[in-house]
């Protein structure tokens, strides 16, 4: 690792520790986890278009890329390369990751991850929520699931950041800007333990029709 990389690591650390000063630690509220799902979850089908750019051991990419979602628990992204080749596709479906058969070995973010990058909370139907937290407009969410714990981070009924830590050091974490376009602005997720960063930019989010069933299985 270089110098400079690795102080842009510990100042992502730095920033992600003073963040999290809102701990939740008290008994969990129904009430609040029950506003954090209800003002995320998407409400009609979507089209996105988004910039996305991955910084990780083996050097740089960048691309486009389209996300589809459909109430209540739809949703498919696209990446594409600088080109417009189709590098990834991934539905995801009642918590369910569907993948082409050629793209099975992809090492894809947990569900809970990806649904995060749209500002949207929604933990495995596996996961107890332990605890919850409130001050002013800020509500924390503590999930334990599977032997890791995944925490939401939420600032006026908006998403801001996820983290998910796991046994053997995992750790995945989404922060996110803005919401100029009713949607984050702008994801970062991070796989620590990987070395992994993806940014997203969104460039356009647009109302459309329900998506024919096939949507849903990029493998056909």
């Amino acid at each position: 690792m270089t110098i400079a990389r690795a102080a842009v690591l510990l100042l992502i650390a730095v920033v992600t520790a003073c963040a999290g000063t809102l701990k939740a630690t008290g008994p969990p509220d129904p009430a609040l986890e029950r506003a954090a799902l209800e003002n995320t979850a998407p409400t009609q089908p979507l089209r996105i278009v988004f910039d996305w750019h991955m910084r990780e051991r083996d050097g740089r990419f960048r691309g486009q890329g389209v996300a589809r979602v459909e109430p209540p628990d739809r949703a498919r992204i696209d990446l594409f390369g600088p080109r417009g080749d189709g590098l990834l596709s991934a539905a995801i479906v009642d918590g369910d990751v569907r993948l082409p058969s050629a793209q099975q070995t992809v090492d894809l973010p947990p569900p809970p991850m990806m649904w995060a990058v749209l500002g949207v909370v929604e933990p495995p139907q596996s996961a107890r929520l332990i605890s919850t937290a409130r001050k002013d407009d800020r509500v924390q969410l503590l999930y334990l699931d599977g032997g890791g714990r995944l925490r939401y981070d939420l600032d006026r009924g908006r998403l801001r950041g996820v983290q998910w830590d796991g046994p053997g050091n995992r750790r995945y974490t989404v922060q996110l800007e803005g919401d100029s376009l009713r949607l984050p602005d702008k994801a970062v997720y991070r796989d620590w333990a990987g070395y992994v960063e993806l940014v997203i930019e969104l460039k356009q989010v647009q109302d459309v029709d329900p998506y024919p069933p096939e949507t849903w299985n990029p493998a056909r």
